[in-house]
Formats: structure tokens, C-alpha cells, sequence
């Protein structure tokens, strides 16, 4: 009796220092809310790692706050969030204005994962001539893409031979395109997938076109980088296990999709899960050449883009020196 209370004292003491340490531990993690701009499967990678409480064995008391397309640059010119994952598109067109604070340390894909979808008694993409196009926000992502793609690669110039209408979220386009407003809508994922089933004709695969774009990046200001260099490594590293959760634990990554891409059917979270696996990267380097590509797209609403200086919108040395370190080969050796 008396080595059994002993047992079950002991067990108290144990107890008591484990939960402690816990609570002890928690007080200690830096809170890092990180802003996103696009509810898609793209950004998931940011989603598990905060779902998974990843954050936590880097000292990070990580959280994720939805930033809508507008507001990312927005939060971390005021300092309310020191990271945030977005479409280049706002930190390359700062750069061509002379505003040069903000720089990509990584980005999640390039694929686009976007497509033309037009009615279907449009046949081909020569059927769009004195059409009206949907287009998102005027000079964002797809705004500037289409109209790229239209022109470079189909001779089509935009306001003249087609009308581009923009619709603000994508969702948005494709509301028009149903309710017969537009003609055609660019959408990306998971809308794409919602106007495929829907019958609608899709004329352009910008990804079939090999159209890279630094879509889904991590941008921070070059201060932060330079200042707290140590938060912005912490944060990759969560963002790169989630990046392999993704990979490698479907269920994990449904269960972020659902939480996040509320109201999606099942078979629209499934094809995207299985599109965005296939054009994520293990190692989310930032791309100099992706980014020279985007401001050769930018230029044909920005012409000062074609002397923007690429090489300063891209910072590779914190995702590099995580790869040297062996961080991302030990995680998938697991």
C-alpha cells in the first residue's frame, strides 16, 4: 500500500512538472500573425502549419488572418502583420512605382492553375474577338495575365479587340459568365473546376501554355528581413513542413481545405488537392526569372516595368540556407 501511494505520489509530481513546463513553454512562444490574400489550395501549405500547431516547435504562436486580394500590402505597410502570402503582383508593381520596401523570400507555386472559360457556343479563342471578359480586379493577377496571354500568345489586344470587365473576387466572374454578363471569365482554383463541371467551354490553360507567375509568395518588408531575419526563417520552416504535410498526409490537408475553403464539394477539394500537389515546390525559392517574367506581363499597363530591376523585388538567401542546412531533406527522409 504504502509503494502504491508512493507510486501515485510521484506520478502527481511528474504530472505536475510536465503541465507546468507546458503552460511555462506556451507563455513563451512569440505570437506571428501571418495575412493571406486568396482563399486556394495554394495557401494551404500556411493553413496546416497553423492548424497543426507546427509553429510551436519553432517558438511561434503562429495564426493566419484572411487579408482578402486588397488589404495584404496594406497590413504590412502599417505593421499589423509582418508577413503575408500573396500574388506578387503587389510588391512587383510597388517596385515599378519606386516604392521598393516590400521583397519575396519564397514562393509556393508558379503554376498558375488558371484557365479561359467561355460560353459554349464559343469554339475557340478567335471566337473571342468583341467579346466581354471577365477579369478579376483591374491590374491584379488575372487581370494582368489574360491580358498577357491574349495578346502575346493569340494576337488579341485587349480593349480593342476584346472588352475586359472587371468582376473584383473570382467567384464574382463566374457569376457573370452564368448569368450571361460576360462572355468569358478567367478563373483560377477552385472556381475553374466549378465552371468545368458546370459545362462551361474552357479555351485557355495558361498552365498548358507554360504561363508562370509569382503566385502564391511570402512577402515581407525588406526592413523586417534585415532586422528580424531570425522571425522570417522561423516562419519558412513552418511553411515549409506544411508544404510536406501537404505532400505526404492527404487527410491533413482535406481537413485544412474544409476548415477554410468552406461551402466546396467534396470532388472540388479532391481535384484541387490533386492539381496544387502536382505545381507546388518542396523548396519554395523565390524565382528571379519568374519574376522577370511577371514584370514582362505588368508591362503592358505599367511600360516602366521593362527597367524595374527584378533582381531587387526576389530575396533566395533565407530559403537557401534553410536547403543548405539539410532542413527539407531530413523532413521528407522521415
Amino acid at each position: 500500500m504504502f509503494q502504491l501511494l508512493r507510486f501515485v505520489s510521484q506520478s502527481l509530481v511528474v504530472l505536475s512538472l510536465f503541465f507546468a513546463f507546458d503552460v511555462f513553454a506556451a507563455a513563451r512562444l512569440e505570437p506571428l500573425t501571418v495575412g493571406f490574400s486568396n482563399i486556394t489550395a495554394t495557401y494551404a501549405p500556411l493553413w496546416i502549419a497553423v492548424e497543426e500547431h507546427v509553429g510551436v516547435k519553432y517558438g511561434l504562436d503562429l495564426k493566419a488572418i484572411y487579408a482578402g486580394r486588397v488589404r495584404p500590402q496594406q497590413l504590412l505597410a502599417t505593421g499589423e502583420v509582418p508577413i503575408v502570402i500573396a500574388s506578387g503582383t503587389g510588391t512587383m508593381t510597388s517596385h515599378i512605382v519606386g516604392i521598393k520596401d516590400q521583397v519575396l523570400v519564397a514562393t509556393i507555386t508558379s503554376k498558375i492553375g488558371t484557365s479561359l472559360f467561355a460560353k459554349a457556343d464559343l469554339k475557340n479563342v478567335e471566337d473571342l474577338k468583341g467579346k466581354t471578359i471577365a477579369t478579376g480586379r483591374p491590374a491584379a493577377f488575372l487581370d494582368a495575365t489574360v491580358r498577357y496571354v491574349l495578346r502575346s500568345k493569340f494576337g488579341l489586344i485587349p480593349d480593342r479587340d476584346v472588352k475586359l470587365l472587371p468582376t473584383g473576387e473570382p467567384y464574382l466572374g463566374l457569376q457573370a459568365l452564368e448569368r450571361g454578363v460576360v462572355d468569358a471569365a478567367a478563373m483560377s482554383i477552385p472556381h475553374l473546376f466549378i465552371a468545368r463541371k458546370a459545362g462551361f467551354r474552357e479555351l485557355i490553360s495558361f498552365d498548358k501554355l507554360g504561363v508562370e507567375y509569382p503566385y502564391t509568395s511570402v512577402v515581407v518588408l525588406r526592413q523586417t528581413a534585415a532586422k528580424n531575419p531570425e522571425l522570417v526563417e522561423r516562419f519558412l520552416k513552418c511553411l515549409v513542413e506544411g508544404i510536406h504535410i501537404f505532400n505526404t498526409n492527404k487527410a491533413k490537408t482535406l481537413a485544412a481545405f474544409k476548415r477554410y475553403m468552406k461551402g466546396a464539394d467534396d470532388d472540388i477539394l479532391e481535384e484541387s488537392y490533386q492539381h496544387t500537389r502536382a505545381t507546388i515546390d518542396d523548396a519554395p525559392y523565390p524565382s528571379l526569372q519568374v519574376v522577370k517574367g511577371g514584370l514582362d506581363m505588368l508591362s503592358l499597363q505599367y511600360p516602366q516595368a521593362k527597367q524595374t530591376d527584378a533582381s531587387l523585388i526576389v530575396d533566395p538567401s533565407f530559403m537557401k540556407k534553410i536547403d543548405d542546412s539539410g532542413f527539407i531533406r531530413t523532413l521528407y527522409r522521415k
